[in-house]
């Protein structure tokens, strides 16, 4: 009899079914905080129209010198802004598939296909990652977030093919072409994913000449644009503008704080990754000593880009995303490594596990399409009645906040953790708002 979880039928409609789900929850995902501040596109906080690729320039050049080093995310959210929203929610999709694809990519050796490794990947994303919605639906923040972190792990994953298998495309001089910019791209993606990947690429250098396997001038080139890339992300001299903007925490508030946050937050996949890194070492001693180093070298990148934000004012939940990331690729590489021995009780338990991981994913997603449809229903009602109020010539609009009445919330919309309006008419999300619409003022009020 056929393994249930072989079959290509179940493959396609897993993948199809997660992937609508994000696309109507995208799309249910109206503009939110930052959103408004960037709207309409302009050259950064020039009010110049940017409508040319020397306005982009001149947007990134103002970003960098007076708000921080993360441009990158910055032209990603200038772009999914200035496209019809459908687009944008259709490439953030997309998006997301790219990501959970690498992620899997990375996890999984070099030959064959293991379906509940790849459903489990967007279950434990789901659950492990804080302010999922920010990090997924909200424009700005999956600019950031999610977008920055394809660059980082296509990279990775250069790294992890050529771990594997080799490859052709590493040993020719020529790619160093390609590699040396990417590796740039990557390192300028964030200070806590850069930094954790850094320690990752580091790592596995060195595991590559332990294990006497020859450093491909590519890997040198996009390494060294990776130490590049970050160097000119932590040297922008807007990083100093905005840490002062920020309220400032004490060193050890922020250390509690952050390995409160790593139980809190990758409890879960440390716990998996240290009885799959203990079974590793019970079944296949001495073999796999390559896949066990790989892991080891992105559960350090882990730990690397959560406690790198003791440098930072403070350490956001959202900033959290990476560290699951790097955490769950260290725990599906042993996994992969351990998949080929699994006895027919052990297929028989992890089928029931994804089906219920599945089962979970999809009534949340459900869940959150629905807290999404309360906040797209309230926007657009909020809209209706401010340019109603502007045509009538009042200028001064007071309009209710945005609020949940569905009970069983997943918390995984994109609101959840942002501000919406407030009473305070001069609070930095009611002015955004109200320039947004040409209105003197913005005032929330109870529903």
């Amino acid at each position: 009899m056929k393994h249930p979880f072989r079959s290509n039928y179940l493959a396609v409609t897993a993948v199809f079914a997660i992937a609508v789900a994000m696309f109507v929850i995208n799309l249910l995902t109206p503009y939110l905080a930052d959103d408004y501040s960037n709207l309409p596109i302009t050259v950064w906080d020039s009010g110049e129209p940017l409508s040319d690729l020397g306005g982009m320039v001149r947007s990134m050049w103002h970003f960098y010198n007076n708000w921080g080093g993360r441009v990158e995310g910055s032209v990603f959210a200038t772009l999914l802004l200035s496209v019809p929203p459908v687009i944008a929610d259709l490439l953030n999709t997309l998006c997301y598939l790219l990501a959970t694809l690498f992620i899997y990519l990375i996890c999984k050796p070099n030959r064959g296909n293991s379906l509940p490794l790849y459903l489990c990947i967007h279950a434990l994303v789901w659950i492990c990652v804080p302010d999922y919605g920010q990090v997924m639906f909200w424009i700005c923040g999956a600019a950031n977030y999610l977008w920055t972190s394809v660059i980082v792990l296509s990279l990775l994953f250069m790294y992890h093919r050529y771990a594997v298998s080799g490859g052709t495309l590493y040993t020719k001089k020529s790619a160093c072409i390609l590699t040396f910019p990417l590796g740039f791209f990557a390192g300028l993606a964030m200070e806590n994913m850069s930094a954790g990947m850094l320690v990752i690429l580091t790592l596995q250098l060195v595991s590559f000449y332990r294990h006497h396997k020859k450093i491909q001038p590519a890997m040198i080139t996009a390494y060294f644009g990776s130490l590049l890339g970050f160097a000119v992300l932590i040297l922008a001299p807007g990083n100093r503008v905005r840490s002062e903007a920020e309220i400032e925490l004490s060193l050890l508030f922020k250390f509690f704080i952050i390995c409160y946050y790593w139980v809190f937050f990758a409890g879960i996949l440390t716990v998996l990754w240290l009885v799959l890194y203990m079974l590793a070492k019970k079944i296949l001693p001495g073999a796999g000593k390559e896949a066990v180093c790989e892991s080891l070298s992105y559960l350090c990148g882990a730990a690397a880009s959560a406690y790198c934000m003791l440098a930072a004012p403070s350490s956001p939940e959202r900033t959290w995303y990476i560290v699951c990331v790097y955490a769950l690729i260290a725990a599906g590489i042993l996994y992969s490594l351990l998949e080929p021995r699994q006895t027919p009780a052990v297929k028989s338990a992890v089928c029931i596990t994804t089906s219920c991981l599945m089962a979970f994913l999809l009534v949340s997603m459900a869940d959150t399409c629905i807290s999404s449809y309360e906040i797209s229903v309230q926007t657009k009602a909020r809209e209706a009645y401010i340019l109603e109020q502007k045509q009538q010539g009042c200028l001064k609009i007071h309009t209710p906040v945005i609020t949940h009445r569905y009970p069983l919330r997943a918390r995984h919309d994109a609101l959840t953790g942002l501000s919406d309006i407030t009473s305070d008419p001069d609070f930095w999300i009611n002015r955004a708002v109200a320039n947004y619409y040409g209105v003197a003022s913005i005032t929330g009020t109870s529903p």
